[in-house]
């Protein structure tokens, strides 16, 4: 198993270096994982299979045996890796996953949060390190690092900016690529010289969002600023299916946290929500979850359509 970095990977990709092998990546970086998703894509027939879908399993083994449209293998896309413990806890279930791992030819396991060590020692995450050809790591890259990058972006695109006012860029906006992405972008169009003021002032002319602060709105019963965020997040291309996996996910640690029980998160992150979920019940966040449930299943079913059941759930009463 050799370890890379996602920057570097994705280099190998592109240069044709990559060839159909068994890969697992993890990170914070969301917008690496995505171009790494992107590339493999474009080279490979790729079929997406979701660890939180109800018939994971099932789902699992019919893509590694035959794609929708052709007798070939696909190159299996296993989306929400992250979940995989909590989903598969039977010795039946945890045989059959390892089968997967074993034989099949290729595939790509993903986690759009970095994997911390002590998850990283578990039996199915052991078998996981020991059958990647591949661990690919996508963290956000340093101040340094990401310096060069809009250095040379703003001067591809033939726009006039100093070095003190990219750093400005960065220490408003933080290391986000996506969200970089998203605000350099809009600062490319800006027809005359970049400074620290136009810079500060088109910046905060369009409000951009962080993914994780969703739940946060949610208990908070912030609804404009809910369906706000969200917007953002479905336009820049979020899967809604991603969405509520990462709602599950946190809503299940804040239970977990109210309980009394430990969590791996840091001490930040913990007061926060303990602070956040003071007046809020146990019940109160059972039922939210069972919420969170049932939009996931209407959007798996079709039953109503992701945008619109996304969105209601900040309406519904818990």
């Amino acid at each position: 198993m050799t370890e890379i970095s996602a920057g570097d990977f994705i280099k190998q990709i592109k240069s044709g270096k990559i060839d159909k092998k068994k890969i697992f990546i993890h990170g914070n970086e969301i917008y690496l994982t995505k171009q790494v998703i992107k590339a493999l894509s474009e080279k490979f027939e790729t079929e997406k299979v979701d660890v939180n879908d109800n018939d994971f399993l099932n789902r699992l083994f019919k893509g590694a045996t035959q794609s929708l449209f052709s007798q070939k293998e696909p190159f299996l896309i296993v989306m929400n890796i992250n979940s995989l413990n909590s989903q598969i806890r039977k010795k039946s279930d945890k045989e059959k996953f390892i089968a997967f791992l074993k034989n099949s030819s290729g595939y790509l396991l993903v986690s759009e949060t970095e994997i911390d060590k002590k998850t990283l020692n578990t039996e199915l995450f052991k078998e996981i390190l020991q059958h990647s050809d591949y661990t690919v790591v996508a963290r956000h890259f340093d101040k340094k690092k990401i310096f060069q990058i809009l250095k040379k972006k703003f001067e591809t695109a033939g726009k006039e900016i100093d070095d003190e006012t990219i750093l400005f860029i960065i220490d408003t906006i933080g290391t986000d690529l996506q969200t970089l992405k998203v605000e350099t972008d809009k600062l490319i169009c800006f027809p005359h010289k970049l400074t620290k003021e136009t810079v500060s002032e088109l910046i905060f002319a369009t409000k951009t969002t962080n993914i994780f602060s969703l739940i946060t709105h949610i208990l908070k019963k912030e609804k404009r600023d809910y369906i706000e965020n969200l917007n953002i997040l479905l336009s820049e291309g979020t899967e809604p299916l991603s969405l509520i996996a990462l709602l599950q996910t946190q809503l299940r640690q804040i239970i977990e946290i109210k309980s009394g029980k430990k969590v791996r998160l840091p001490q930040k992150a913990i007061k926060e929500y303990i602070n956040l979920t003071q007046k809020i019940s146990l019940k109160e966040l059972y039922n939210l979850l069972k919420t969170l449930h049932e939009t996931e299943f209407a959007i798996k079913t079709g039953y109503r359509k992701p945008e619109e059941a996304l969105k209601e759930i900040i309406f519904k009463e818990v």
